[in-house]
């Protein structure tokens, strides 16, 4: 192995290539979502434990207060092992004197007891942690802007809507030549209201019906109120040279953006 200063790894590769990785003398260990090594029986937490030496021990994450007090002190442990070397005293110091005196019965604190839980967690804490919030590290960032734009439904949402509200049914336009799959009952009407919001072509029958072809064309575009309008501000915001994070609540509307950005 050649010569360097510092070595960019992955959990995997930690595992995979101890045997070389282990019989090396670190110096520093950072540990990036190091809210992993909570379970100090897998087989990462063990593997970094057992076999990996260094002089400190570095752990970055964005949850350090976990569930219960063994997964905290999992992480201290891993940080400082000499000073945090018995979870059963860790346990007992924050539960003593709200212990249940081994009669099993679940006990529930009231307000003081757990401020002055918390309280002793903040004053273990306090050497160890160093916080930083997204204000103290993006000073140079401008401040995030949320604003929030109603879009009108297209005509073909605004109709499947309103059948949906009255009939609680879609209609695929055969129910009159006495099919019997040309009316879709649904259950839970929220979430299919939800549907017609997003996109129409969530329901297949609608989709067969406005696009029985299956090309993709404007009519992906022109039947749902939110493309149409990222039809319009996409290429703004390309030709600017700004990036776009979308987020989706349903993963078969991402099928649909799919098809949108091949369009």
């Amino acid at each position: 192995m050649g010569q360097f200063q510092v070595l960019l790894t992955t959990y995997e590769y930690i595992i995979k290539d101890r045997p070389i990785l282990s019989k090396m003398k670190w110096v520093h260990m950072i540990i990036d979502e190091g809210h992993r090594m909570k379970n100090t029986q897998s087989k990462l937490s063990q593997t970094l434990t057992q076999y990996y030496h260094s002089r400190y021990r570095l752990i970055l994450t964005g949850t350090p207060l976990q569930n219960n007090l063994p997964e905290l002190w999992s992480l201290l442990s891993f940080v400082l092992p000499k000073i945090f070397n018995s979870v059963k005293s860790f346990d007992e110091w924050f539960n003593t004197p709200f212990a249940n005196s081994g009669t099993g019965d679940k006990i529930e604190l009231n307000e003081e007891e757990a401020l002055l839980i918390i309280r002793r967690l903040h004053k273990v804490l306090r050497p160890f942690l160093l916080r930083r919030l997204k204000k103290d590290v993006e000073s140079e960032l401008p401040d995030k802007v949320e604003k929030v734009i109603k879009i009108r439904m297209s005509g073909l949402q605004s109709q499947l809507y309103r059948q949906m509200k009255k009939f609680k049914m879609i209609a695929d336009g055969n129910e009159s030549k006495g099919k019997s799959g040309g009316v879709k009952g649904l259950s839970n009407e929220l979430m299919q209201l939800r549907k017609i919001c997003q996109h129409p072509f969530l329901f297949e029958s609608v989709e067969d019906k406005v696009n029985p072809s299956g090309m993709i064309d404007d009519k992906l575009i022109r039947s749902s109120g939110k493309l149409e309008l990222l039809s319009r501000v996409l290429p703004k915001f390309f030709h600017t040279g700004h990036r776009v994070l979308i987020f989706f609540q349903m993963t078969k509307v991402m099928d649909i953006m799919e098809d949108f950005l091949k369009f």
